[in-house]
């Protein structure tokens, strides 16, 4: 009899990571949070469209957010403008 199997279940996996970066995820964990569902949630949350890392952003996208975030004005808006003048050369 063969038995079906479920599409969506769990593989257990190996990786290794260094022991700072070990120290960082478990200081995030309160005593009953489970490590491999922290693991796997920052996993889908990099894999999400709707997510955008700061280092896909070209440094032209980062000025107009920061242009976009705050109602500048003054020095700040100046020296905006021309970071993104700069940039657009």
């Amino acid at each position: 009899m063969n038995r079906r199997i479920k599409r969506n279940r769990a593989v257990p996996i190996h990786i290794t990571l260094s022991p700072v970066l070990l120290d960082e995820i478990d200081a995030r964990l309160s005593h009953k949070m489970s490590r491999s569902n922290w693991i796997r949630g920052a996993c889908e949350m990099k894999l999400d469209k709707d997510v955008t890392e700061v280092t896909d952003l070209t440094s032209k996208q980062l000025v107009n957010i920061l242009r976009n975030r705050i109602d500048y004005d003054g020095p700040a808006e100046a020296i905006l403008k021309s970071l993104l003048e700069v940039l657009s050369e």
